[in-house]
């Protein structure tokens, strides 16, 4: 008789292979959650610096016009008063005829010569403030470009991690495919679960946006949708992408970014979790993974790469620090 520990080796063999190439999955995916969250961050980050490039141009750009301006009515000033063949301020003092005459004149003279002092004042300041928002738009513009430079490092970075994911994906696709199979039983059990609950009335009141509506609902609707760093929709999504996306459809405007969405409304405890809530998640002390809280422990986020829309429980993903009510 065959014993139980020689009677399949290669079975052996192969179950430890999976487990092994599993837990590099694993420690890939964690990487990546971090690395994507990242870029959105970055990306974030370049979207307002290239808003207040915006701003500081068109100052800029005023700034110019004010002084080109300032520039032209002392120019028109001083050809009135000093143009050739016409009277300077001393020969309209020198054709008064009467004492009252010649201290109105002066007067007039002195008032005039004020005003050109401070137009010439106030284009000093002018072209100052110019320069000001000149050195601060060479400023933003380097920020952005070192932006840009780090952006694409991480997407190569991504890149490279993604196509190693892959590649250990393909030797296990027997053994991925079986799961994934067990994965969309429980999935549509997950789905039917709280679609009776939603059934039964559970609207989500959004404290910004346009009325009453349900995060719930449009969030299933998007269930079974793929993983894609930097997706946000509607085909395809990253966990941030998919939460920008949903809100989006209340007309509440999140970024795409989980760190930035953290901080996109008001903080709530677990224990207050309501359906609808943003829910967030950290690896290594930094938020890199959100989705949306539904009710009963569970919330609907774009996990990873290879992965799809999805129904989790909060206390199986882990790295648990925090909820939001946008």
């Amino acid at each position: 008789m065959i014993s139980p520990a020689t009677a399949n080796p290669l079975n052996t063999n192969r179950q430890a292979e999976v487990r092994k190439i599993k837990t590099q999955i694993s420690q890939i995916d964690q990487q990546l959650d971090v690395v994507v969250e990242e870029h959105n961050s970055a990306s974030h980050s370049l979207n307002k610096t290239k808003s207040e490039l915006k701003i500081v141009s068109a100052k800029l750009a005023e700034a110019e016009r004010e002084s080109s301006q300032r520039q032209e009515a002392i120019n028109k000033r001083i050809a009135s008063l000093y143009r050739e063949g016409g009277l300077s301020y001393l020969e309209v003092l020198l054709s008064t005829t009467d004492l009252d005459q010649f201290l109105y004149c002066l007067e007039l003279v002195e008032r005039l010569a004020d005003r050109d002092a401070r137009i010439i004042e106030d284009l000093k300041e002018s072209k100052k403030e110019a320069a000001a928002h000149k050195a601060a738009l060479v400023e933003k513009e380097s920020a952005q470009k070192a932006t840009v430079a780090e952006l694409q490092a991480k997407k190569r970075n991504i890149q490279t991690q993604l196509n190693d994911r892959n590649k250990l994906l393909a030797r296990i696709g027997k053994e991925l495919a079986d799961e994934r199979r067990a994965d969309a039983k429980k999935q549509a059990q997950l789905r039917n679960k709280i679609q009776v609950s939603y059934n039964r009335g559970s609207g989500v009141s959004v404290s910004r946006g346009e009325g009453r509506s349900s995060t719930v609902g449009i969030a299933m609707g998007e269930l079974g949708k793929p993983y894609s760093w930097g997706a946000d929709g509607p085909s395809s999504f990253d966990c941030s992408g998919l939460t920008q996306y949903v809100y989006r459809q209340l007309g509440v405007s999140l970024p795409h970014s989980s760190r930035a969405q953290y901080n996109s409304g008001q903080r709530i405890s677990r224990d207050d979790l309501e359906s609808g809530d943003l829910v967030f998640f950290a690896r290594g002390g930094t938020i890199s993974h959100v989705g949306i809280y539904v009710g009963g422990g569970s919330f609907i986020h774009a996990p990873q790469s290879g992965d799809v829309v999805k129904i989790s429980s909060l206390s199986s993903h882990g790295g648990y620090v925090g909820a939001v009510r946008p």
